[in-house]
């Protein structure tokens, strides 16, 4: 089984390989015969095509396929000397130097932290800087070992470098970003995202071919324009339009100079193709980065919404929980331990009557502690949960409640104004009387204030909620912790409500919850 299993591994990886091989085999062939009718100077430079092919195959595919690349490149250099010369001469080792070279400036640039891709700043930016060393190391490194070193001297060698430089960075700078592009996107190449920038493209070439055909000489204005539609491409559909488009225009830039067969003009050609391609890599990867930050913000953001949202449910989940427990305990305090001690303090009464003794300082005693167990347990009641509330209702609890009584016993003015034109949930009744507990008896034991104003406002958009007194808050942090607050703070969250304090003018608590 594990032979069987090796052997099918083998045939897999030997098919890759020769389809690898058939592939650069075809575009070092196609590119060749295109860059033929694209010279500058009469053997010398031109738009080499063949430089972006081989630039790509060696970013894109791993080490393991280098030396059938290697091999392949010796192979077509052989086919053209039959071609031209009629005559074979395969050679693996020639200019072995120049293409260790090569393939260890690839090599250093994929390793790095930055290798070279589309997809990113970093990557577009070390893809341009490894089709500059390339084509620079290529004709000023090795520029010893061909043969046009024995017929141009001084100025004419080093132009003649140059113009051979540009010519593969042209070719590498229109090349490569494209099959770069299709090697990541080869799986949704038909996909509906990729077909409307087909289509597009397909309309702006038919475009600029119509009037080339019927003004000509509109050409050179068409080509300072090519940027407009890289720059739209770019930021309509990032790095997939930035490339697509770059490319549609540099290739109708190198079929204008194809068919001009000008010097002068395939020149200017070289520049825009390099200004279109940089550019378009450029702004297509600074997008493609800036939506997938927004999108991934979005996401963070959907996230957090929700995380925010489960939180506010399970705050009010618990506030309705503690409620429901508070109701029950002061009931059972109610029925048990309150009735119990009504029973005592009447007992005693009788006590004291049969005794006719009523005067009698253990009686008196015993009904006063009685009676202050019987105060206490009513203050713990009325905390757990203030009965007034389910009796008399919201509105008269607040104004004619317990608050007012404790307020007046404080010789603190208070003052209610109610605008309620719309019915609260209990969760919101029962919230805005804790709040207004908590508010008030911070006001009595921390302010100085003589006065205090409850002004809530009710309808069917949000409900506002605000105390107001005319003192300054003492001590609170100091002698409480600020847990009244903080309890008036969890109450609004709870139910998604916002909530402010005011020191600038007295001490103001504002609250107000959206419905």
């Amino acid at each position: 089984m594990p032979i069987h299993v090796n052997s099918v591994n083998v045939v897999i990886e030997l098919s890759k390989q020769l389809l690898t091989f058939i592939l650069y085999f075809v575009g070092l062939y196609c590119s060749s015969l295109i860059s033929n009718y694209l010279e500058t100077v009469a053997q010398s430079s031109a738009i080499y095509l063949p430089a972006g092919v081989k630039l790509a195959f060696f970013v894109i595919f791993p080490l393991r396929f280098w030396p059938i690349l290697w091999f392949t490149s010796r192979l077509y250099a052989a086919y053209l000397g039959v071609y031209y010369n009629n005559e074979w001469d395969f050679d693996l080792f020639h200019g072995f130097l120049q293409e260790l070279t090569y393939m260890a400036i690839v090599y250093g640039f994929k390793e790095n932290r930055w290798p070279p891709k589309i997809d990113s700043n970093s990557g577009v930016l070390s893809l341009i800087l490894l089709a500059v060393f390339t084509a620079a190391f290529k004709w000023f490194l090795f520029s010893s070992a061909f043969e046009f070193t024995t017929w141009l001297k001084d100025s004419q060698l080093l132009q003649y470098k140059l113009n051979m430089t540009l010519g593969d960075l042209t070719g590498a700078l229109l090349i490569a970003p494209a099959l770069l592009l299709l090697s990541s996107n080869y799986k949704r190449i038909l996909s509906y995202y990729n077909s409307l920038i087909l289509i597009s493209l397909l309309t702006l070439t038919l475009i600029y071919l119509l009037i080339y055909v019927n003004h000509a000489d509109l050409y050179s204005l068409l080509r300072l324009c090519s940027l407009l539609p890289i720059i739209w491409f770019s930021y309509k559909f990032g790095i997939t339009g930035a490339i697509s488009s770059a490319f549609v225009s540099n290739c109708l830039i190198v079929a204008e100079a194809a068919i001009v067969q000008d010097t002068t003009n395939t020149y200017i050609s070289q520049l825009f193709i390099i200004v279109n391609s940089v550019t378009g890599l450029l702004i297509g990867t600074a997008t493609s980065e800036l939506k997938l930050k927004n999108n991934q913000l979005q996401d963070s953001n959907e996230k957090l919404t929700a995380l925010l949202e489960k939180n506010r449910q399970l705050a009010k989940r618990m506030v309705t929980v503690q409620e429901n427990e508070r109701k029950y305990l002061s009931q059972e305090l109610h029925d048990e331990l309150g009735q119990s001690l009504t029973a005592l303090k009447t007992d005693l009464t009788i006590l004291s009557i049969e005794q006719q003794n009523d005067t009698s300082p253990l009686v008196a005693g015993l009904k006063e502690n009685a009676k202050a167990m019987y105060d206490s347990v009513y203050q713990i009641m009325h905390h757990l949960r203030p009965r007034e509330l389910d009796e008399l209702g919201l509105e008269q609890a607040l104004k004619n409640g317990r608050f007012k009584s404790l307020l007046n016993k404080s010789s603190i003015n208070y003052k209610v104004e109610l605008n309620l034109k719309t019915t609260l949930s209990d969760e919101h009744q029962t919230a805005i009387y804790r709040i207004c507990q908590e508010a008030i008896t911070n006001c009595i034991k921390h302010s100085t204030a003589t006065e205090l104003r409850l002004n809530l406002t009710a309808n069917d958009a949000h409900i506002q909620l605000q105390l107001k007194d005319n003192g300054t808050a003492n001590g609170i942090s100091c002698d409480s912790g600020g847990y009244g607050l903080s309890f008036i703070e969890e109450r609004a969250i709870a139910l998604g409500g916002k909530y402010t304090i005011d020191e600038s003018d007295g001490y103001k608590i504002e609250v107000t919850f959206d419905l």
